[in-house]
């Protein structure tokens, strides 16, 4: 499928690439159809980009590789709650990206986004009783620091 984007121009995208929020996402809740499209070679930020509206798209990063115990409560109770069904290995865990000119840049993890690699289905979820919040540093880890691969799932596309 075709979507025209302001950013990227118009962006060729599988249809079974397409990631489905039931729900929408904070703020948008009629925004349930978005790809993710790579930020040049980056493999730790992409861009979730609505399929619909051109001029939608919120930067995010795996949150898997930017903190060694998170998330820090259980993610299959939450995704449950939010409608989604799969094991803890299933889901990608993705934080939205906030990075305003002269300020440092920070990452919601306290509502991040679950998503099924398998199902390609998704919900922004509130993470209750977690130490983290909606505005941490953003610091990218130098590869001495990175956790170590637990085969978690990230999303194609």
């Amino acid at each position: 499928m075709q979507i025209e984007t302001t950013r990227f121009g118009l962006v060729e995208v599988p249809e079974e690439a397409l990631i489905y929020f039931k729900g929408g996402i904070i703020g948008f809740p009629r925004e349930s159809k978005f790809a993710l499209i790579p930020h040049g070679d980056s493999t730790l930020i992409a861009w979730l980009q609505s399929a619909v509206t051109p001029s939608l798209a919120f930067p995010v990063v795996s949150a898997h590789g930017l903190v060694v115990d998170y998330p820090d409560v259980p993610i299959v109770p939450v995704a449950e709650k939010a409608g989604l069904s799969g094991d803890a290995d299933d889901f990608a865990v993705l934080a939205v990206l906030s990075a305003p000119r002269g300020l440092p840049a920070t990452v919601n993890l306290l509502a991040p986004l679950l998503i099924n690699s398998v199902s390609r289905q998704g919900a922004q979820v509130f993470l209750e009783g977690s130490r983290f919040t909606t505005r941490e540093l953003f610091i990218i880890p130098q590869p001495s620091e990175q956790p170590p691969a637990t085969g978690e799932a990230r999303p194609e596309g």
